[in-house]
């Protein structure tokens, strides 16, 4: 189960056509939330496969990120 935080990072890089950077997803979260703590986030998510870290650094969704996302 994903926190409202994750969710919303799950949301962004969905919306990015299923790829983003940490920075973009930062980005996209607003100016409160630092890149530390979105990498951390994305670490996490990660590790419990609803999103798969590349070796460029990009994130890429997962068939489970997105069922997470839809509610499913």
């Amino acid at each position: 189960m994903v926190s409202g935080s994750e969710r919303e990072v799950l949301k962004i890089i969905r919306d990015e056509g299923g790829e983003a950077t940490p920075r973009v997803v930062a980005h996209k979260l607003g100016s409160s939330w630092g890149l530390d703590y979105v990498r951390l986030l994305c670490n996490s998510l990660g590790r419990a496969d609803y999103i798969d870290v590349l070796s460029s650094g990009k994130l890429r969704i997962t068939a489970k990120g997105k069922a997470a996302v839809e509610g499913k």
